[in-house]
């Protein structure tokens, strides 16, 4: 059983990992930086989910199972 994710957050995810690809590694921590500097999301908990879905990419990403970001965009 994985995780569940809404649409929100993974298109929010989607979003800035095209457009702050370069800011954005595999370390959680500095990813909730970034998506707390980047959204304006109040909640700690959301921030946390858009930062692990991230996160998740990113090592996606790493592992060369996404070949292009505009994958991510479809």
């Amino acid at each position: 059983m994985g995780n569940i994710r809404s649409k929100q957050i993974k298109r929010i995810a989607k979003q800035i990992v095209v457009n702050f690809q370069d800011q954005l590694s595999l370390d959680f921590e500095q990813n909730k930086m970034v998506v707390q500097t980047v959204t304006n999301v109040q909640s700690k908990k959301m921030r946390n989910f858009i930062a692990g879905y991230v996160t998740r990419i990113m090592k996606k990403i790493a592992e060369s199972k996404v070949q292009t970001i505009e994958e991510l965009e479809s």
